[in-house]
């Protein structure tokens, strides 16, 4: 019996050795800054320590030069260009929150003002046709970098509701009697919306309000074509009110969700664009597949492999204790 309390001790010792491994978790340092809070995300889990940057080209930095290992940020920040023109080897991971989505908008159908609803059907209907093709993906591109998050099976509710344009109405006026759409619009100083060399509104929706009007011109077989028109209202409330005076435009397409198009008096349709807090890498950056594993602890999947090794090695220490003991 003499055996028995080493072979006790070596147990305990074999049997302890896993938890100096699983005690060498990976951290992860992030860097993010003062425009987008991003705090919530993370302060809950130990291995990410978060690094507060004031903007975000000096957070980029820290990521470019592997200071950081990753960054979180706003989309329209690190999506933009022009933001990592001078910063090689940062790319987008994937969203990590959606925050808002941006969707195009239209007056509320009054007795004297009919037929904006329908207008609204047939914008959503084609927008469900733009982002079920290869269009609207290559209209993201031609502005921002990475990929759209909507995908055609985002439209699935829309996908062929064309409505029938009520005479009178304004959809049946654009189709048949003006033959023209005009959005409101503002420069927002952004791949969204933008102000070219010329003062001519360009961007990500202007792109997309043209594919729309293009859609609605092939459905609704109009002979001579439907011309598109963007209009700059000077800022969001001026869009607004351009619109409510049913004078300047029929659409609005700048940025603004369907919460506060309906705080307007307003009615917002599917959406063309969605806005939220995205990881970003650089070459530097340890692997991850998406963006989500930034949230899983790098030993989180050898869990189990080590309680199969704690089992196997319970196993044969209790087989070098029966040795021992049967030796004495």
């Amino acid at each position: 019996m003499r055996s028995v309390l080493p072979a006790l001790f070596l147990t305990a010792l074999v049997l302890s050795a896993p938890l100096a491994v699983a005690a060498g978790e990976m951290q992860y340092n992030v860097a993010s800054s003062e425009e987008t809070p991003v705090s919530h995300l993370i302060d809950s889990y130990e291995h990410i320590i978060e690094n507060g940057y004031e903007d975000h080209q000096f957070a980029m930095r820290a990521l470019m030069t592997g200071e950081a290992d990753f960054m979180l940020t706003s989309h329209l920040i690190a999506a933009n260009p022009a933001n990592t023109a001078n910063m090689p080897g940062l790319f987008i991971i994937g969203m990590v929150e959606e925050t808002e989505s941006y969707v195009p908008v239209v007056r509320a159908d009054t007795q004297d003002d009919r037929g904006n609803i329908e207008l609204l059907g047939a914008i959503s209907a084609a927008l469900g046709e733009v982002f079920s093709s290869s269009t609207g993906q290559q209209a993201y591109m031609a502005w921002f970098h990475g990929e759209a998050e909507l995908k055609g099976s985002d439209f699935a509710s829309v996908m062929g509701d064309w409505p029938t344009p009520s005479e009178g109405g304004t959809l049946y006026r654009i189709i048949e009697g003006e033959k023209e759409m005009v959005a409101c619009m503002y420069d927002q100083d952004s791949p969204m919306s933008n102000l070219d060399e010329n003062a001519e509104m360009q961007g990500y929706e202007v792109e997309i309000s043209r594919m729309v009007v293009s859609r609605m011109e092939s459905h609704y077989s109009v002979d001579q074509g439907i011309a598109f028109r963007p209009w700059n209202s000077g800022g969001e409330f001026e869009a607004i009110e351009d619109l409510r005076r049913a004078d300047t435009c029929d659409f609005v397409m700048a940025s603004i969700t369907n919460e506060k198009a309906v705080s307007k008096g307003m009615r917002g349709g599917a959406p063309y664009h969605i806005e939220g807090i995205v990881l970003m890498a650089s070459t530097n950056s340890p692997p991850l597949d998406t963006a989500q594993g930034l949230f899983v602890p790098q030993d989180e999947d050898a869990d189990g492999e080590f309680d199969r090794r704690w089992i196997a090695i319970a196993f044969l220490s209790l087989f070098i204790t029966y040795q021992l003991v049967r030796r004495d």
